[in-house]
């Protein structure tokens, strides 16, 4: 008797659904329930139920209070309160990465007779994280979001005015003052010629390290382990030429990369695999014609 009660109030549920749906749009979401999946590198919170694929691109993700606390909003969506009766959950294990996450429903009768559904969530964390919709693992019956560690930063260091700008990876580069180099590049032919697509980028690795065969190692771990995970993100072949010791035996803190400036771009996603923080840097005027390679990556005290 119980179950079928249950199926009953579960069923007027979507009826529900059902009515307030076509008072409004003709799709919508219904939460179930939620895991949370451990992943070392990225853990996913998924939720299970009924979705509207056509309506992910609505979802609206921002920051929350702090940096490791984010909101959602998810459009045209109801929660199944036979299923999920909880709206504030904190019984998340001690060792993961979750603290609370609370979730409100709001359903307001819109001025020409509509209805206007959504759910609010709100996740936070033990630790820093950016919280993206995966769309690979979501689809009419998932709803999945991965909690991304902050990718992190590297320093370009310009080396006209000697000012260094920090920016994480993802972030956009702003447009900076153009100098009277560049503005030759600006010239249609020249531009045609320096941005031209590149076939194959050639790499070298120079030790500026106390630790002996520091620069063997980065190049073995480009060639060998990364190698096709570069050349996809790059469009184009990565071939180490060059493996060596600096003449003068300077010292690094950090690994720097020096780049022309039309590789900014495969400078950034080479950064992005090494360890550690790392400094870009274009290649200076004075060396850029005797540059033979395209990019050059001196190996600093802090690879590991």
């Amino acid at each position: 008797m119980m179950r079928f009660s249950r199926y009953l109030v579960l069923s007027l549920s979507f009826l529900f659904l059902s009515v307030g749906l076509s008072l409004s749009v003709n799709s919508g979401h219904m939460l179930d329930r939620f895991e949370l999946i451990a992943d070392k590198n990225s853990p996913f919170l998924s939720f299970k139920g009924y979705f509207d694929p056509a309506q992910f691109p609505h979802i609206k993700i921002t920051r929350g209070n702090s940096q490791t606390e984010s909101t959602v909003i998810l459009p045209n969506t109801f929660i199944n309160n036979i299923l999920l009766t909880e709206r504030e959950i904190t019984s998340f294990k001690v060792d993961g990465i979750l603290e609370k996450m609370t979730l409100k429903e709001k359903i307001t009768k819109t001025e020409n007779g509509g209805i206007d559904f959504h759910v609010t969530l709100t996740i936070s964390s033990k630790e820093k994280h950016l919280l993206v919709l995966d769309p690979e693992k979501s689809d009419s019956r998932h709803l999945t979001f991965a909690l991304q560690k902050p990718k992190k930063k590297v320093i370009i260091t310009g080396s006209a005015e000697g000012t260094q700008i920090a920016l994480t990876l993802e972030a956009k580069l702003e447009p900076s003052v153009i100098s009277k180099r560049e503005a030759i590049l600006l010239h249609p032919v020249t531009a045609l010629m320096s941005y031209r697509h590149f076939d194959q980028i050639n790499v070298a690795v120079l030790n500026a390290s106390p630790k002996l065969g520091a620069a063997q190692r980065l190049a073995v771990m480009l060639d060998r382990r990364q190698k096709k995970i570069l050349e996809k993100r790059m469009g184009m072949k990565l071939k180490i030429v060059n493996i060596s010791s600096v003449r003068e035996q300077t010292i690094l803190a950090k690994t720097k990369i020096y780049f022309h400036a039309n590789l900014l771009k495969a400078a950034l996603i080479l950064a992005e695999v090494l360890p550690g923080e790392q400094v870009l840097e274009p290649v200076p005027l004075s060396r850029n014609s005797k540059l033979a390679t395209d990019i050059e990556i001196y190996v600093g005290k802090n690879f590991e």
